[in-house]
């Protein structure tokens, strides 16, 4: 029993003494502390978050610009490839309304963030970086669900880390 007793109190003594307990204090924010410290090429940013946003955005408007304008500049064989891979699914006689709604959807996507980023330069505020995000990760359940209803399982999976990329990029904006 003695032991027991031993062991608790040490556990007490140690958890009050060596565990950061976290308190409320008036000790200013890195925000408050450093203001725009952050600089890249003589470009000042809010914080380190913004950059993140900035480079999420830049990688994300490469990709759906360039699929959508891969989309547009080889319809037909986009078109093709369409009909094949969803032949078996609900999809099979909408292959050209889902080419043309799915190149909307990313042209779309990629040029508010093209936007974004020039918003964000020029007002100082990632809103647009926001709306772009948003709207390209609803592009992404629909490719993701076009996917899935192919039984392409493979082809769902791959577009998962691009949907965690913008979900990072979202919840970086809070």
């Amino acid at each position: 029993m003695k032991q027991l007793s031993f062991i608790l109190f040490s556990v007490f003594i140690l958890n009050t003494t060596l565990v950061a307990q976290p308190t409320i204090s008036s000790s200013p924010t890195v925000e408050e502390r450093y203001g725009d410290r952050i600089e890249l090429f003589g470009i000042k940013f809010k914080g380190p978050l913004v950059l993140c946003q900035i480079l999420i955005a830049i990688l994300m408007a490469i990709t759906f610009l360039q699929s959508a304008i891969d989309k547009m500049l080889d319809r037909k064989g986009n078109l093709k490839y369409f009909e094949v891979h969803f032949a078996n699914s609900p999809l099979k006689g909408i292959s050209k309304l889902s080419l043309s709604l799915l190149i909307i959807l990313e042209l779309t996507g990629g040029l508010m963030l093209v936007y974004g980023i020039y918003y964000t330069f020029a007002e100082r505020i990632t809103l647009w970086i926001f709306y772009g995000f948003v709207w390209l990760s609803l592009t992404i359940i629909v490719l993701f669900t076009g996917q899935r209803l192919a039984k392409d399982y493979v082809g769902a999976a791959d577009l998962v880390p691009y949907f965690m990329l913008i979900m990072l990029g979202i919840m970086s904006m809070y």
